[in-house]
């Protein structure tokens, strides 16, 4: 038994253990809680969060997306549900006095007797874990667990100690992953003889034990997101419960990790007996993205519903208009296998024009023998998601003072990705990734250039691409509920409140001029009126939406449920009488 809600069942056969619920469990219904028998921030260089609670410091967010609440509010909030066990009274960040140079939230933290002996290996481990290409905190996160295993065996022993490394498959799958790992803590290991380190200390370290749970946290580790509506990964956590849960990508329930403390809620009902499946993937990526994921770094492919049907449950997220039917309704999707030949996934292509009159049907598509315009497509569709995620779009230097200089290079950029909407994504179902990618960049973008040039036509476009991403969102997540539709339906409520205030800021400069007859023409004050109160109307349905499912993935008790609330109370408010503006 898990807990009273779940229980593990044991299995020999090819599927394994799983868990199923042992009585029914509604949408929203807290399953367990459990706090990490180690964390690791993935910042760790910087005062944000607590290098060994991950608890972040209350540092003032100047985070322009962001909706702040006042410093009293933040306090109160990050009181309700800090569950972390910090025991820190107080805001004061503390930097490790053993030479580490780490930021920590309380004297507690720093002074933790796990922290002691891991501080003189950190950045030894930190600048091996870089020669050697080596992820930094997943090193990092290694050696705490294994000196913590010395300190607390027992529990170790009983929980995390359990879980399966599946280093034998790293072994025979991704060989040079085992090899640069081996190599990273081979130097490690090197420095600290060559400085003749205390014998009992390098007594600690194991290369097998090193190797084990470095492939260990790869299979099972859980990272825990930003609290700011933007879900940016701040830790990476090593839990026992959760990691016992199989994989599906339609998963019935949700986690949530807050410092150490990892929540698991249910997002759909689950019925008696039914099998409880979390998703160790971002949902919102395609099939073919999700098994290269789940292949290269959990060492099995999905089989679930959405991953065996080409359209992923009429998603669409890798749907292409067919070239040859040209009908604007039928589309070619890909299957995705695993060929034990190359030891690679493929996809197989497909039409959904079940008449077999497609000429694309009737071709035999396979690697060497593609259709010629698929191909081209393909290519185009990659050279399409390296420019949208390039560095180009970040228009990291425009602002107020470049603004004009800037310009010319905006409006390349724009027209590229104009041509890039003309020439690849009009080919592609409108629920296409390439699709979600375009609307989620082009509304920051355009957020970004209504800021910085006032520029009301901005602002209407970025709108537009937050309600194209929303709508995208919610068609995969479909009947279930999930923290990308809290952010999703928070953003589009907050960057219409920016065009509410513009809309007021209109109205009241023109009864300002009609009042000194200054006014040139007429506006329709009663249409505007009603406008403005149609758009509370709008913002405070977004809120309550982001609100509800909040409510069900993080609690009534979670910082943003709470905001939220506060966010549907003050909207509905003004919505009442427009004029209170």
């Amino acid at each position: 038994m898990i807990t009273d809600k779940c229980k593990l069942v044991n299995n020999n056969d090819e599927r394994g253990n799983y868990v199923v619920a042992t009585n029914e469990i509604k949408v929203g219904e807290l399953l367990f809680t459990e706090e990490s028998f180690a964390s690791i921030p993935l910042e760790f260089h910087n005062k944000e969060y607590c290098f060994l609670c991950c608890k972040q410091s209350e540092i003032e967010d100047t985070n322009e997306n962001a909706n702040p609440t006042t410093k009293e509010q933040q306090s109160n909030n990050n009181n309700k549900d800090n569950n972390s066990g910090s025991s820190s009274n107080n805001n004061k960040l503390i930097q490790c006095k053993f030479g580490c140079n780490m930021w920590f939230c309380s004297e507690i933290c720093s002074n933790d007797m796990t922290h002691q002996l891991e501080c003189s290996f950190i950045n030894k481990f930190i600048e091996s874990s870089i020669k050697n290409e080596c992820d930094v905190s997943t090193c990092l996160l290694a050696l705490r667990i294994i000196i913590k295993n010395k300190i607390e065996s027992e529990k170790y022993q009983e929980t995390v100690g359990k879980l399966s490394n599946q280093i034998e498959k790293f072994n025979e799958t991704n060989k040079s992953f085992i090899e640069k790992y081996e190599n990273n803590f081979q130097q490690v290991i090197n420095q600290l003889q060559q400085e003749n380190s205390d014998p009992s200390l390098l007594a600690i370290f194991n290369k097998d034990e090193f190797l084990q749970v470095v492939c260990s946290i790869y299979v099972n580790s859980f990272s825990g997101l930003s609290n700011d509506f933007n879900r940016k990964p701040i830790s990476n956590g090593y839990f026992y419960k959760p990691a016992l849960l199989n994989h599906s990508c339609e998963p019935n329930i949700f986690f949530t990790v807050k410092d150490r403390i990892l929540e698991m809620r249910a997002c759909k009902k689950i019925e008696k007996d039914q099998e409880i499946f979390d998703s160790y993937v971002d949902l919102l990526l395609p099939t073919i993205e999700r098994q290269k994921i789940l292949f290269n770094s959990k060492n099995f492919l999905c089989k679930c519903s959405r991953c065996s049907d080409s359209t992923e449950g009429e998603r669409y997220l890798s749907s292409i208009y067919c070239f040859h039917c040209n009908d604007g309704v039928e589309f070619i999707s890909p299957q995705i296998f695993y060929n034990s030949e190359t030891k690679r996934l493929q996809e197989n292509w497909k039409c959904s024009n079940t008449t077999n009159t497609c000429e694309f049907n009737k071709k035999k598509q396979n690697k060497r023998n593609r259709d010629k315009e698929l191909v081209l497509l393909l290519s185009e569709i990659k050279e399409f998601k390296e420019f949208i995620n390039g560095e180009d779009l970040l228009l990291n230097d425009v602002n107020l003072s470049t603004a004009d200089q800037e310009m010319p290079i905006i409006e390349n950029l724009l027209k590229r990705l104009l041509k890039y909407e003309r020439d690849v994504l009009s080919r592609l179902n409108l629920n296409h990734q390439c699709w979600l990618m375009y609307h989620i960049k082009l509304s920051k973008i355009f957020e970004k250039l209504s800021l910085v040039y006032n520029n009301f036509d901005y602002l209407i476009q970025s709108i537009q691409h937050y309600k194209e991403m929303t709508r995208h969102v919610e068609s995969i997540f479909k009947d279930s509920t999930s923290g990308e539709l809290v952010d999703c339906y928070y953003h589009l409520g907050r960057i219409n409140e920016k065009y509410l205030l513009s809309l007021i800021k209109q109205r009241n400069q023109f009864i300002q001029l009609k009042l000194q007859n200054q006014h040139k023409e007429d506006l329709d004050i009663e249409k505007l009126n009603v406008d403005i109160k149609n758009l509370l109307k709008f913002i405070n349905q977004c809120y309550l939406n982001s609100y509800n499912h909040s409510v069900l993935v993080y609690g009534n008790n979670h910082s943003k449920s709470i905001q939220l609330n506060e966010m549907v109370l003050k909207s509905n408010l003004k919505s009442t009488d427009p004029s209170n503006n």
